[in-house]
C-alpha cells in the first residue's frame, strides 16, 4: 500500500462516517417535522395534548426500529423531558435535569431543520458511550423543545474498522478531546463500567489519549502535513494520512517498506 493508498483509505473511511452522520441527521430532521409536535404545544385541552404525546412516543419508536437509536427524547427549554424511549420501550421515569447535558445548549442554539452532532458522552439510559443528534422543535418562530437521539459508539467503531486487521495497516478515530475512541487493531470498550451510581463519566477512565512516537495529535498532524510519514516509539516508519469529520480526526497508517521515500 503506497502513500496514495493510505490517503485513499482514510478518505474512504471518512466518507463512511459522513454518510452515517448524514443519514442520522436526515432521519431526525424529518421526524421533527411531524404535526404531532406542533399539536402538542398548541393544543388547549388535555385529551388532544395526551394524544399528541402518544403520537410523539410512537414516532420515536418507529425511528428507533429503523435506525437503532439507543434513546430518543423530547426536552423542553427548562431541561424537562416531555417524552423518552429507551431501546424499544416508552419510559415513564422522565428526567427534569437535562439542561446540564452537553447537547442541550448547542441543540437549542441550532437553526430550524438543522441538526447538531454532540461530542461523545456516557449515556445514563443506554449505559454506554454515545453520540447525540439534536434538532430544535419550532412552533411558529419559537423554539419550544429539542428532539434528540443517541447512537452508540460501538456502531461507528464497527463501520470504521470493517475490513481492517492487524498492525501493518490500521485506522484510528480520535475525538475532539484527543482521546482514541476507535482503533482497528484492538477493541475499545464503549459500555459503562461498574454499577450505575458508581460509574465514572470521565473520558480518561475509558479511553487513552492519542500519542504516536511521542507526538501529540496536533504534532502528528503537522508532521503528516509536512512529510506524510510518522515514526513510532520503536523508530518504525509509517505512511500516514488523516481526515476530519465533525469533531473526529481519522488517521490511517501503513508500515513503510525499507527504501520508501518520506
Amino acid at each position: 500500500m503506497a502513500l496514495s493508498s493510505v490517503e485513499d483509505l482514510v478518505q474512504r473511511k471518512a466518507e463512511i462516517l459522513r454518510i452515517m452522520h448524514k443519514k442520522a441527521k436526515k432521519a431526525l430532521a424529518n421526524a421533527a417535522q411531524d404535526h404531532a409536535f406542533t399539536g402538542y404545544f398548541t393544543s388547549t385541552d388535555a385529551a388532544t395534548r395526551n394524544a399528541m404525546r402518544a403520537r410523539i412516543d410512537h414516532i420515536a419508536l418507529d425511528v428507533q426500529s429503523r435506525f437503532h437509536a439507543e434513546e430518543m427524547c423530547l426536552i423542553d427549554p427548562q431541561g424537562n423531558e416531555i417524552s423518552r424511549i429507551v431501546g424499544d420501550r416508552i419510559a415513564e421515569d422522565l428526567s427534569h435535569q437535562e439542561a446540564h447535558a452537553n447537547f442541550f445548549a448547542p441543540g437549542f442554539a441550532h437553526k430550524p431543520r438543522s441538526v447538531y452532532v454532540s461530542p461523545l458522552y456516557l449515556s445514563d439510559d443506554a449505559h454506554k458511550w454515545v453520540m447525540a443528534y439534536v434538532t430544535p422543535i419550532m412552533v411558529g418562530d419559537s423554539k419550544r423543545a429539542i428532539l434528540h437521539y443517541e447512537h452508540g459508539l460501538d456502531g461507528y467503531q464497527r463501520m470504521l474498522n470493517r475490513d481492517l486487521d492487524g498492525n501493518e495497516v490500521f485506522l484510528l478515530g480520535v475525538d475532539s478531546q484527543g482521546y482514541v475512541v476507535s482503533d482497528s487493531r484492538r477493541r475499545i470498550e464503549s459500555s459503562a463500567h461498574g454499577h450505575h451510581h458508581e460509574q465514572s463519566h470521565a473520558a480518561r477512565d475509558y479511553f487513552q489519549r492519542f500519542e504516536f512516537g511521542g507526538a501529540s495529535l496536533s504534532d502528528a498532524l503537522t508532521r503528516i502535513d509536512r512529510q506524510r510519514m510518522l515514526h513510532d516509539a520503536d523508530g518504525r516508519r509509517f505512511h500516514a494520512a488523516y481526515a476530519q469529520v465533525e469533531d473526529w480526526t481519522l488517521l490511517a497508517f501503513r508500515v513503510a517498506a525499507e527504501g520508501d521515500a518520506p
